[in-house]
């Protein structure tokens, strides 16, 4: 079976391309500056990257999860899911009290660290000059506190990210009610660069939390994260509950 090239097709095509590449690009960083304003914020997930990053504690797994997680979110409001999620308001609620919980809890946990090495810090000036002395250059030494298993990690990954209402409102709603405006032929420009945005933010953001991990070499300095995680995780929880 032989096909026929329509040679006047062809060369409309070509002069068809580029016109279609300069509008696709505009779109593309349409999305990708969309969901940098809605990404790059003190939220948890990014909280909890930063700990995982500066602890040095599965960082590529947690990095993976979140982008395939805003892949997939984005996706599925290009799609159209949008107002599957606005049609169900006892669901959001219901993840609301649910992401609440989870982020008072992780708060606690950040205090708890925090009371761990005040604690340690107290014992060590209580002992006895010889050993207080020992103690001291072995802090001097890095100080890191026990990594967690990355079971766990995975698990307090994935409910920062699906426990939390503000993840469907932005990314579902918010975004794909934006990729509609821009018809079928364009929306998924726009999707793309949203997509690419999420991949370089939580790459960067791994990469520099990971580098930072130098600037923790103290109890102090993990005190200080740990307490400063455990008040951004609370004031999320009740910023949750209140609205």
């Amino acid at each position: 079976m032989y096909y026929k090239i329509n040679y006047l097709d062809l060369l409309e095509w070509r002069s068809y391309s580029p016109s279609m590449n300069s509008i696709a690009l505009p779109i593309l960083m349409s999305g990708f500056l969309s969901q940098a304003g809605l990404i790059i914020a003190v939220g948890a997930q990014n909280t909890f990257i930063i700990r995982q990053g500066i602890a040095r504690s599965h960082v590529p797994q947690i990095l993976m999860i979140c982008i395939a997680a805003d892949v997939l979110m984005i996706a599925l409001g290009t799609q159209g899911m949008g107002q599957a999620v606005q049609s169900h308001p006892m669901v959001l609620k219901s993840l609301t009290w649910c992401g609440a919980g989870v982020l008072l809890m992780y708060g606690i946990f950040g205090f708890r660290r925090a009371w761990i090495q005040c604690r340690a810090m107290w014992l060590q000036r209580q002992a006895p000059e010889g050993e207080q002395t020992l103690a001291a250059s072995s802090d001097n030494a890095m100080v890191k506190p026990a990594q967690t298993s990355l079971k766990k990690s995975i698990l307090s990954c994935l409910g920062f990210t699906f426990l939390n209402p503000s993840v469907y409102l932005d990314s579902i709603v918010l975004l794909g009610s934006i990729a509609a405006t821009y018809g079928t032929d364009m929306k998924w420009s726009f999707a793309t660069g949203a997509m690419l945005c999420s991949v370089v933010w939580f790459l960067l953001l791994g990469f520099i939390s990971s580098k930072m991990a130098k600037l923790f070499n103290s109890r102090i300095a993990w005190v200080a994260l740990d307490v400063t995680i455990g008040v951004v995780m609370v004031l999320l929880s009740v910023h949750l509950v209140m609205q």
